[in-house]
């Protein structure tokens, strides 16, 4: 229960971060001391490298939980990933569920199995997030109705479910949890090498602070080469 204990407690974090962040974008453009990450990022602040790098990693990955607020904001107010694949067409950002949080973390780490293999990640990820936000994520049902919606009916998503590929992809996922050491959500890796620090990046507005996270991934990606 302790990496439990430490995801909730990062997701506090995570919540002030944001909050920070909003009260930011109140800030005048002409603010002194704007960062400009195109030419300023640095070590311990907007990024910490790994003690033990991992091999044979995604360039980019993020871990979150449909159970993490700032991670749910993270596709609605603060489009991170969807930023990264528009920005940076050769990269894929590789989205993994943490597990260990809430009721149904198990489930919905399975659900996310099946959308991947399905290839319908993009259509399941904000009604999950709703349901959980809307207090309707209770049961195997409200997943199944769910995937219903969007033409996966019952039978057809427990036979996915318990299939190879998605077991696998479940495996994946709480492996490179425990490789990476996750201790809080959203959280960015890159290159196996380089965790990115999200209250690291000031900016003045919610825009500003998506194009400058992006930055950072670039400027990570080329620097791991």
């Amino acid at each position: 229960m302790k990496i439990c204990k430490s995801l909730t407690i990062g997701i506090l974090l995570s919540v002030g971060f944001l909050h920070d962040l909003q009260v930011n974008a109140a800030v005048t453009e002409n603010t002194a001391n704007k960062t400009d990450t195109k030419t300023k990022i640095q070590e311990g602040r907007e990024y910490v490298t790994l003690v033990n790098p991992l091999v044979s990693q995604p360039n980019v990955i993020e871990f979150f939980s449909f159970y993490c607020h700032p991670c749910y904001l993270f596709i609605d107010s603060y489009p991170v990933s969807e930023a990264i694949t528009r920005r940076l067409p050769d990269q894929k950002v590789v989205k993994y569920h943490v597990s260990v949080m809430g009721a149904m973390g198990n489930e919905l780490t399975e659900a996310w199995a099946v959308a991947i293999v399905m290839g319908k990640t993009e259509q399941v990820e904000k009604p999950l997030f709703e349901a959980v936000r809307n207090k309707n994520m209770n049961s195997i049902d409200d997943i199944h109705s769910i995937f219903y919606q969007i033409g996966v009916d019952k039978e057809k998503y427990e036979s996915t479910r318990q299939s190879l590929l998605v077991k696998e992809m479940v495996a994946r996922q709480n492996t490179a949890v425990d490789a990476f050491n996750v201790k809080s959500t959203p959280t960015f890796y890159i290159n196996g090498k380089y965790k990115i620090n999200n209250s690291g990046i000031i900016t003045t507005s919610p825009q500003a602070y998506v194009e400058g996270f992006v930055e950072v991934v670039d400027i990570l990606l080329k620097k791991g080469l």
